[in-house]
């Protein structure tokens, strides 16, 4: 049961649409909750900022969120960006300077209206958690506090487009989604006769957001634009930052708690991609208490004691078997003072032929080549509660891998923080990848990902100036994985597997690799957490009363892995009717007596031994009705990496009550980047 809340210290009132003017002519909308006697006692305002259509999409969430918050006595906007819902102007890019001016104005705007007490906050998660982030950055005066979830602090390594300098294949789904959301229209409700000419606008401008991140395939200034670690310095306003463990974009958090001088506070679970109080694995708790608090200490100055206890928490996730479906992640929770902590000391394992111990051996060379198909077993980069995304078994990955095991644990071993990698090796190859991952491996051989990360080796020493690699020369790598939160049991094994491909998590290099990895001088060192914690308390996973929505068609997911024995040839293909971006194949909003419908297929391909073979396919479509209002969106996506290019072609085709109005395909190719 989720408790739902529906009596607050302050009546709320909720205005479907407001209109905040810019400087620039154009208008944002927002929709907003408000204490009724905000005129008389003044709030601070808290807002949410992210394009993804405060009018239907992200209503449900909404309400559970902004109107639970506003009854504790905040007025809460959620604001679409320009060129998105039912705000006016185009959406060109993620987070361009127009959108944080925007911000920054919007902020302005809610300090001079009449129920506001002149201070402001804001939360949000992923988008719009990226936004709070970097509008912290430009220090508006009256920002005060921000609950960034799910959100990084450098858009180059912590978001949907690349990793370790590997190209993410998740950004693929991202480029064929944001074309979708960018071709819907307002709602006629909102901006009236106008919603067709700002339609065709939208349509026209529309493109492939996937063609100008191939422009920046190394970290130049198109991404440190935004990104919060080009000006830790600058953020003067407290920080509440949340995440999970299953969300590799949440990693930032202990970043951010080194590295911020103001107050800041960090909270890491088991979950995915989501706010807390819908955390998924189990254990949600009730985060929305903790907002307030936090809001209260930071924009209304109460001393309620929220800066008096440990200001980070996390989860140390413990041993489960892999499951396609799991509701709950076994673990416990601690609470330390501050980050980095003293009472995180590192414990060191040597790579040995085969295994981890505390001591060297006399140097051996390894050899490897992993299948292309390496990485069957990862599922998804991005968890988002669907049924069979997380990790399944890794044994069948480690088996195409180059694998260190310690010996079985004497006792049980709490890790938290960072597991950093040095190894020296030679590949044969100019163009090569590393990927480590850390697991946990039990006495009947059931093997279960801890934390993992991929590495370009082009570019190991930057990811501003990638090196080509010498063929043959032994080279010296570090490589520190994501940030973890795990218990490892007594009897249980360590095991540390390397491999030199990671499909489809990663597009593979360009040619088969071979790499050789030198045993003796390589290393693994654990973050092992010693000496005693505290346990922190959190309140039931409380939230506002949430709307009405009927599902009208079910959901229906469908997994398959297809293995051609004659020609070698692997297909991953996850079907999703419904319940990607919604609770079923189409579900009715009551409130607004809406439909929204939305399908994805999404199609990876690869020829083993062949890595100019790889293919990625999404199909999506998405509708959107009410009476004679009838909107339908078909996209589609194709990409491929020949030894040189990556090849992109995007199609988009808009319906307006079952008539074809708009068609365009968009064909790139751009040379690899030493990827």
């Amino acid at each position: 049961m989720k408790p739902v809340r529906t009596k607050y210290p302050r009546g709320v009132k909720t205005i479907e649409n407001v209109f905040i003017p810019m400087p620039g002519g154009h208008r944002l909308a927002a929709r907003m909750w408000l204490p009724e006697d905000a005129e008389a006692d003044k709030v601070p305002a808290i807002f949410e900022y992210m394009p993804y259509r405060k009018r239907d999409q992200s209503r449900a969430r909404d309400e559970a969120i902004h109107r639970y918050i506003a009854g504790h006595g905040y007025a809460c906007l959620r604001i679409d960006t320009r060129g998105s819902g039912d705000s006016d102007g185009l959406l060109r890019g993620e987070w361009e300077q127009g959108e944080l001016d925007d911000g920054i104005a919007a902020i302005e705007w809610m300090t001079k209206q009449p129920w506001c007490s002149g201070t402001v906050g804001m939360i949000g998660k992923s988008w719009s958690g990226f936004s709070a982030l970097a509008i912290a950055g430009l220090a508006p005066p009256a920002l005060k506090a921000i609950v960034p979830v799910c959100a990084g602090d450098d858009r180059y390594h912590q978001s949907l487009h690349w990793t370790g300098g590997a190209f993410l294949c998740e950004q693929l789904w991202w480029t064929d989604t944001m074309v979708q959301f960018n071709a819907r229209p307002p709602d006629p409700a909102i901006v009236g006769e106008r919603w067709r000419e700002i339609w065709k606008a939208r349509l026209a401008d529309n493109h492939p957001w996937l063609i100008d991140w191939l422009k920046h395939q190394r970290r130049d200034d198109f991404w440190k634009h935004a990104s919060l670690c080009e000006r830790f310095d600058k953020v003067s306003c407290a920080v509440f930052a949340v995440g999970g463990w299953a969300d590799y974009i949440s990693r930032a958090i202990p970043r951010l708690m080194a590295n911020l001088k103001g107050p800041r506070f960090g909270l890491i679970g088991p979950w995915g991609h989501h706010y807390p109080h819908d955390g998924v694995p189990e254990p949600a708790v009730g985060f929305l208490q903790d907002c307030v608090r936090f809001f209260d200490r930071y924009t209304k100055d109460i001393l309620n004691g929220w800066d008096a206890g440990p200001s980070y928490r996390a989860y140390l996730q413990s041993f489960s078997k892999p499951s396609p479906k799991y509701a709950a992640q076994p673990g416990r929770w601690i609470a330390i003072e501050g980050w980095p902590s003293e009472k995180v000391q590192p414990l060191r394992f040597h790579l040995n032929r085969g295994r981890l111990d505390k001591r060297p051996k006399p140097e051996q060379a390894l050899p490897h080549s992993s299948p292309l198909a390496t990485g069957l077993a990862a599922t998804e980069w991005l968890s988002m509660a669907i049924e069979g995304e997380q990790p399944r078994d890794q044994r069948e990955d480690d088996g195409r891998s180059l694998v260190f095991d310690s010996e079985p644990l004497k006792r049980s071993l709490d890790i938290l923080g960072r597991a950093n990698i040095e190894i020296d090796l030679a590949v044969d190859r100019p163009v090569a990848q590393l990927c480590a991952r850390l697991c946990e491996v039990a006495p009947d051989g059931t093997s279960v990902r801890v934390a993992f990360q991929v590495l370009n080796l082009t570019h190991r020493n930057s990811h501003e100036s990638p090196e080509r690699l010498i063929r043959g020369q032994r080279i010296r790598v570090r490589l520190g994985l994501p940030d973890v939160g795990w218990t490892f049991a007594k009897g249980n094994r360590i095991r540390l597997a390397l491999s030199t491909s990671y499909w489809p998590i990663v597009w593979p290099a360009p040619e088969p690799v071979t790499m050789t990895v030198f045993t003796g001088a390589s290393t693994v060192s654990l973050p092992v957490l010693r000496g005693p914690v505290r346990t922190p308390r959190f309140g039931p996973n409380e939230r506002g009363p949430e709307i009405e929505v009927d599902v009208v068609h079910p959901k229906q997911i469908e997994r398959r892995i297809i293995r051609d024995a004659m020609t070698g040839e692997i297909t991953v293909e996850t079907e999703g009717i419904g319940g990607f971006l919604g609770p079923g194949r189409q579900w009715l909003i009551r409130p607004i007596e809406t439909f929204i419908g939305h399908e994805l297929t999404k199609r990876f391909t690869i020829t083993e031994g062949d890595p100019a073979s790889g293919k990625g396919e999404y199909k999506q479509t998405y509708e959107l009705s009410r009476g004679d209002w009838r909107i339908r969106l078909e996209t589609r996506t194709l990409f491929r990496g020949t030894e040189t290019d990556w090849v992109l072609t995007q199609e988009l085709v808009a319906y307006d009550d079952h008539e074809e109005v708009f068609r365009k395909t968009w064909s790139n190719t751009t040379p690899r980047d030493l990827m």
